[in-house]
């Protein structure tokens, strides 16, 4: 066996050991589970040259070694196995997720609520990026006498009312002409081209009908002006109630979940494709002990969000992997349904 391919075995070996116990691990335990024959002595300086590296640390002279954050950025990227969920763990989450299926935000919500329990831990779901959501449909509702709301469904199923005036009395055939000459001329309409520009392009074309609607054309932009951005769902915060030793990181952390800035700066980040934020790649002193772990939920090729988990570093990172992996397939092919997209 070459020194590389026995170094990575036994630096695998460790993490996963380390993960199972909590404990540093010695040479002698290595030996009987590496499932290959080596000798401890040259286990000993196979796991000392690791730490040279930075991949390993040894938390007292006489003890064993665990992994460092480097230790465990490495094991996640190269050599962590995928990890298969039983049945009954797939078929707890789609109970869960079917109660709310008939609703986007109430199946994020879902989702998160199922991650939090499976992990134990917190978890954070967004609401699809908007950037490239479309106008679906416009509906009308009338208020009052004199009073409407217009309600914006997007592709990304997100949905936006506002309110609007007339100067006259409001009727079923009028709601009628509102949402026929809306969506004939709106329904497909990339929201952020719904600009004061495009509103006064989209009036002149409707000849004389204009004067029945403009504080509705008002209305409507401003709703799609509402559009941008995303926001966030949070669960399982008193799976932070730790034994003693971690209330003050458990506190920090509590803090972060209640910062919206710094909660969207951390999922912006991991539109970058690194979904496994660990320790210092957070860029958050509150996580410095923690690991992010996102899977992305996909409506269309260009619109989606993020099923994530927040976890202590020392984690099973296999199996949190497949938990969000198969959250987020069934949350995708879901919301598809909702929202009627092949």
């Amino acid at each position: 066996m070459q020194t590389r391919e026995r170094k990575i075995r036994i630096l695998k070996a460790v993490v996963e050991e380390y993960i199972k116990s909590g404990e540093p691990v010695g040479s002698k335990l290595l030996c009987n589970t590496l499932g290959f024959p080596v000798s401890s002595a040259t286990v000993r300086n196979e796991m000392a040259e690791l730490s040279d590296m930075g991949l390993l640390v040894q938390p007292h002279t006489s003890a064993g070694r665990q992994p460092s954050e480097a230790g465990f950025r490495y094991y996640v990227d190269r050599l962590m196995d995928k990890k298969a969920l039983s049945g009954s763990i797939k078929a707890l989450i789609l109970e869960e997720l079917n109660k709310s299926c008939d609703e986007p935000e109430s199946l994020l919500s879902a989702a998160g609520g199922v991650v939090s329990e499976l992990l134990h831990t917190v978890s954070v779901v967004t609401t699809p990026f908007s950037e490239n959501a479309r106008v679906r449909t416009l509906k009308f509702v009338q208020t009052g006498r004199q009073t409407c709301m217009v309600v914006l469904i997007t592709s990304t199923g997100l949905i936006k009312t506002r309110l609007f005036k007339t100067d006259y009395v409001v009727t079923p055939d009028i709601i009628n002409i509102f949402e026929t000459i809306f969506n004939r001329d709106m329904e497909g309409v990339p929201v952020k081209s719904v600009t004061p520009a495009y509103i006064q392009t989209l009036a002149i074309g409707m000849g004389e009908i204009v004067l029945l609607v403009p504080d509705a054309l008002a209305a409507i932009m401003d709703a799609c002006a509402d559009v941008g951005g995303f926001s966030m769902t949070v669960s399982g915060r008193t799976n932070l109630l730790f034994d003693e030793d971690d209330i003050s990181e458990a506190k920090g952390l509590m803090r972060l979940l209640h910062s919206d800035e710094e909660l969207e700066s951390l999922m912006l980040r991991l539109r970058s494709g690194k979904h496994f934020l660990i320790g210092a790649d957070t860029g958050n002193e509150a996580l410095g002990n923690y690991s992010f772990i996102a899977e992305p939920y996909t409506i269309e090729p260009t619109s989606g969000g993020f099923i994530t988990a927040i976890v202590p570093m020392r984690f099973d990172y296999a199996y949190a992997q497949a938990v969000l992996e198969y959250t987020a397939e069934c949350v995708g092919r879901s919301l598809r349904e909702i929202l009627m997209i092949e």
